[in-house]
């Protein structure tokens, strides 16, 4: 891994951090307070594409606020998601972000969140997958605006199970942090306003940290002596975070760069034999816009964008010395599949918002995207070996395969009276190598008086598969089976209450949601892999969500969440990954100007394993498990103006526990949980 260059960068931002002079005021107590009230009036146009306040919006929509989730000790935008009611973030045997969502989500073979960075989607259409996303430094954000449930009808592919905008931060910031396992991150954040009409923004992050140390439990080979299991998890990880950004008379220029290098895990197959670095992914956007206002009433806003993005990763192949390779060539143990691809994607899209009377928002928007895949290769690697290249028909997707999309949105936001607003909007989806889909919401908000708001809500979503499920090499793997793939569909019903009051606001949602038809490339030990569609799925349940702050120095954040999720295809009705009950909860207390307190606790129930039978015993139920997390901040240390100091202890107990594998290559799952420690300094200049 690229060590040196990272471990130089480093210490040199520690030392601005600390030795730079100070420049700006910090706010006030005030100011602060004022700031903890403004939660409660976060505006947010991810429900509506119209700015409104996210507790009038269609649905419900999470508005994360960076910096106070930053004082809980959260460092990454994973685990800031991971706070969202109803949602579970935890990974795969490759080390791959899951996000289940109101149950769903443990098998799916590719990404069932719509996810975009500054408005930007960021979701390859090779794959679904956008990991790099979840890795990144919460420093470097504003927010995180959440849509919990579907959002096709403005969003179409991969908003399935819910859409995440993350907004970076416009400031001027230096960070420097280190922590265990050696742990080093460093943060830029620069602005400057050139005139009245011109501004420009520089975020730029590195962050570096080695193996945590845990050992996996036994993988399926273990018995029989073939694998290297149980050992250690190869969890390291680098990257490189740039954005830029240019606003000049109305124009938004913006340059997306992000660079990710990390461990295999725990393996996708078996546990890996050595400490290599198989998987990394780059990405680079361009967006380009612009809006005119025509009239008071009346505004066009087009968009331009280019992205470009490249993953390499490898898995182990615990085939025993002698043994034959699918195909009858001999090998070797130690002996690796590496894949890799690249694809690029051109979208331009065309927005209006009309309000022609007092009682109507109209949104129309006709979109066009184009995704090719440039390169697809693969290959055997054998340590002291010269890599064997697979032919075209071995890859994991076809080279040169492409999928152009136009789409037609339309959205009519009417107020029947002054407290009843109905929102009726739909999407149509045009695939050059697939079907045309529609995805439809009909959507009200009753405001019965200043504090209580009454919701509900219809809405369907879809996912077709990706270019990897639709044109892969037809001898990917060798013996797999395949069948004709439809797409994934989801129909969802949900009511909402929201009590609202200076410092307190209080949500209730109560959803039921039933999905077909979904996607999964499934690898059973001992069988031959199987792309299909599976799963006749209904969830039910209620997430319960409290936010107050009790006076000047205290405050809390909480939130509980029930699923009943059934999968009536499944032996026992229950759905694979699936956890009844999720609770989360912070509570911080500021002791004066220069010391805040937070604790985080999280909870997560029983969840569901896989009911199949192995020659190792496999785990059909994962015991619940406890974190509690506890921040230090200190602001003003030595009364340096705009320094402030965080120390972070996660997981104090010590918690150690096991989640559910994908694939079920490790009956007794994936062990985690370790006690980690860490300490930044910020400074605001």
């Amino acid at each position: 891994m690229k060590k040196n260059r990272l471990r130089n960068l480093l210490p040199l931002a520690a030392t601005l951090t600390l030795m730079a002079p100070a420049f700006g005021l910090r706010a006030d107590e005030q100011e602060e307070m004022a700031a903890l009230m403004a939660l409660l009036e976060e505006e947010t146009m991810l429900a509506t594409q119209t700015k409104m306040n996210a507790d009038y919006v269609p649905g419900m929509v999470s508005v994360l606020d960076a910096r106070e989730l930053a004082g809980y000790g959260v460092q990454t935008i994973g685990q800031a998601l991971n706070q969202v009611a109803g949602f579970y973030i935890t990974v795969n045997n490759a080390g791959d972000p899951l996000a289940i969502v109101r149950g769903t989500g443990a098998s799916l073979g590719a990404s069932n969140l719509k996810i975009m960075l500054n408005g930007v989607p960021v979701n390859r259409a090779i794959d679904g997958s956008a990991d790099w996303l979840y890795r990144l430094p919460l420093s470097q954000f504003e927010r995180i605006e959440v849509i919990r449930g579907p959002g096709s009808s403005l969003y179409g592919e991969f908003a399935f199970s819910g859409v995440i905008n993350v907004i970076s931060r416009s400031d001027n910031l230096l960070t420097a942090a280190a922590g265990s396992h050696d742990a080093l991150g460093s943060n830029l954040l620069a602005q400057h306003r050139f005139g009245d009409d011109t501004q420009a923004s520089l975020n730029f992050s590195v962050w570096d940290r080695d193996d945590s140390g845990l050992k996996g439990n036994p993988d399926n080979f273990a018995n029989s002596g073939r694998g290297f299991s149980p050992g250690a998890i190869f969890d390291r990880e680098q990257g490189t975070l740039a954005l830029a950004r240019l606003e000049h008379q109305g124009y938004q220029l913006e340059l997306q760069y992000a660079d990710v290098e990390r461990g295999g895990w725990y393996g996708r197959n078996a546990a890996m034999p050595a400490s290599i670095a198989p998987r990394q992914e780059t990405f680079l956007a361009v967006n380009i816009d612009k809006s005119w206002q025509f009239t008071p009433e009346l505004t066009l806003k087009t968009e331009l964008s280019h992205t470009r993005s490249q993953l390499t990763e490898a898995a182990y192949l615990p085939i025993p010395a002698g043994g034959l390779r699918p195909g009858g060539q001999q090998v070797l143990v130690n002996q690796y599949r590496q894949d890799g691809n690249s694809e690029s994607s051109d979208r331009a899209n065309v927005s209006l918002h009309w309000t022609p009377t007092e009682d109507h928002k109209l949104y129309a928007a006709l979109g066009y995207s184009h995704s090719r895949v440039d390169d697809a290769f693969g290959r055997f690697l054998q340590p002291g070996q010269a890599a064997i290249e697979f032919p075209a028909d071995r890859t994991r997707v076809l080279e040169d395969s492409s999928r152009s999309l136009t789409s037609v949105t339309l959205q009519d936001q009417w107020m029947l009276t002054e407290a009843l607003e109905l929102t009726l909007g739909a999407r149509l989806d045009s695939y050059s190598d697939w079907d045309a889909n529609l995805s439809p919401r009909l959507a009200a908000v009753w405001r019965v008086d200043e504090h209580h708001i009454l919701k509900a809500q219809y809405a369907e979503a879809f996912r077709p598969p990706t270019l990897e499920e639709a044109h892969p090499g037809p001898n990917s793997f060798p013996g797999t089976v395949f069948t004709q793939l439809s797409e994934e569909r989801l129909n969802s019903s949900e009511v909402a209450y929201v009590y609202r009051r200076d410092g307190l606001s209080f949500h209730t949602t109560v959803f039921n949601t039933k999905i077909k038809d979904l996607i999964e490339f499934l690898q059973q030990p001992g069988r031959p892999p199987i792309w299909h569609n599976n799963g006749d799925i209904s969830t039910t349940g209620v997430e319960f969500e409290w936010q107050q702050a009790v006076n000047r120095n205290w405050d809390w954040f909480a939130n509980l969440s029930y699923v009943r999720a059934r999968d009536h295809r499944d032996r026992d009705k229950i759905l694979i990954g699936s956890a009844q009950w999720l609770a989360r909860a912070g509570i911080s207390w500021h002791g004066d100007n220069h010391l805040h307190h937070a604790l985080l606790f999280n909870y997560v129930g029983e969840q569901e394993g896989a009911d199949i039978e192995l020659r190792s015993q496999v785990a059909h139920e994962f015991d619940p498990y406890f974190t509690l997390d506890y921040t230090l901040g200190v602001a003003q240390p030595l009364q340096i103006k705009g320094l402030d100091i965080t120390v972070g202890l996660k997981n104090l107990t010590g918690e150690e526990y096991d989640t559910v594998p994908n694939p079920v290559q490790y009956p007794q799952g994936l062990h985690q949980g370790e006690r980690t420690a860490n300490l930044q300094l910020s400074y605001q200049f």
